[in-house]
């Protein structure tokens, strides 16, 4: 398992890349999510105001 964090625009760019030259024979498979830790800090400053 390889974790990454890169700009969202940035992950069809990697993805081709890792599909294309790093793995070689193995098998890749992609699970973006999103690092949603600003907008919940902010939500809760915003609540306790």
């Amino acid at each position: 398992m390889v974790t990454l964090r890169l700009p969202a625009s940035r992950l069809r760019e990697v993805n081709r890349v890792i599909e294309n030259s790093a793995w070689g024979a193995y098998h890749t498979e992609f699970y973006p999510t999103y690092d949603y830790k600003a907008v919940g800090i902010g939500n809760h400053e915003k609540a306790k105001q």
